[in-house]
């Protein structure tokens, strides 16, 4: 079974990642630090969880080629149009020439905001971020950055799980050549369940 999908860039995700919100200081350096002795090698943190310190130190420390590790971070909403500063913060933090994945964390008040989509393509443009998308964006939302500028975000990563499966936001995804990345699949499922 493929546990990967190939990304836009070329550039490939694998299917399972240790996602790190609310891991803080230690503690997440540890976390990240055992996920990547054990085999993961897909890191999710973001500018808001005040972890890229660790996730970085984690990966230097870790013995593995920065090459194989693919590492998402994210930028938030209090950041929009200080997206150049972010995300070189970020690479200032993690230790990064570049990340794998750069999302925008939630739509800026709500709304698409094709100019902080258009800011996220000139930077990725430059190398920053091999790939770039989006994180909590309706089918709607998605539809009207690409209308705007041509280009689809590589990634969606929303709140996903069995338990929330929808085929119509699936099919949706699938259609537009959007990855939909699921975060917290375990936090919504009763693993007592027995189907």
């Amino acid at each position: 079974t493929d546990r990967n999908v190939e990304l836009p860039s070329g550039a490939t995700m694998p299917l399972l990642g240790l996602g790190t919100w609310q891991a803080r200081d230690h503690s997440a350096l540890v976390a990240v630090r055992y996920a990547l002795e054990v085999g993961y090698r897909h890191i999710d943190t973001a500018t808001m969880y005040g972890n890229e310190r660790e996730v970085g130190q984690a990966v230097a420390e870790s013995g593995v080629p920065r090459a194989e590790i693919f590492v998402t971070t994210k930028l938030p909403q209090s950041h929009t149009g200080r997206e150049r500063e972010t995300l070189a913060e970020s690479l200032a933090a993690l230790g990064f020439d570049y990340v794998d994945l750069w999302l925008i964390h939630w739509p800026p008040g709500g709304r698409a905001r094709p100019d902080v989509w258009e800011r996220l393509l000139a930077l990725q443009a430059e190398g920053l971020a091999r790939d770039v998308g989006v994180s909590n964006y309706s089918l709607r939302q998605i539809d009207e950055l690409e209308q705007a500028t041509g280009r689809l975000p590589a990634v969606n990563q929303i709140e996903w799980s069995p338990a929330l499966f929808n085929l119509d936001v699936f099919e949706g995804h699938h259609r537009r050549g959007v990855q939909l990345e699921g975060y917290s699949p375990l936090k919504t499922m009763n693993l007592r369940d027995p189907q």
